[in-house]
């Protein structure tokens, strides 16, 4: 009998869709499944969430230099997939 994982995350949105290269900006991310994301990654450096629902995630977004990055997030289920989010210099 095989074992059922969590689906995948998905993201759609974030609100606001960029923020500075301090880091420390508190970003909501919209999408389905949300509930089971384990860690969310701005690049590769992991973001604090600070609330959780099935189709929302507010996050802390963690500092990076200037530019866009891919967001990610991972559940049992996986990796979801990738969307931009876009660091700043001010």
């Amino acid at each position: 009998m095989a074992i059922e994982s969590d689906p995948r995350p998905e993201l759609i949105r974030f609100e606001p869709p960029s923020g500075t290269v301090d880091g420390g900006q508190q970003v909501t991310v919209h999408g389905n499944h949300l509930q089971y994301v384990i860690d969310i990654y701005f690049d590769h450096d992991a973001a604090i969430i600070k609330e959780q629902t099935a189709t929302k995630l507010v996050t802390i977004t963690p500092a990076h230099e200037e530019g866009p990055v891919w967001v990610v997030a991972e559940s049992s289920g996986g990796y979801s997939n990738g969307l931009r989010y876009r660091y700043t210099s001010g």
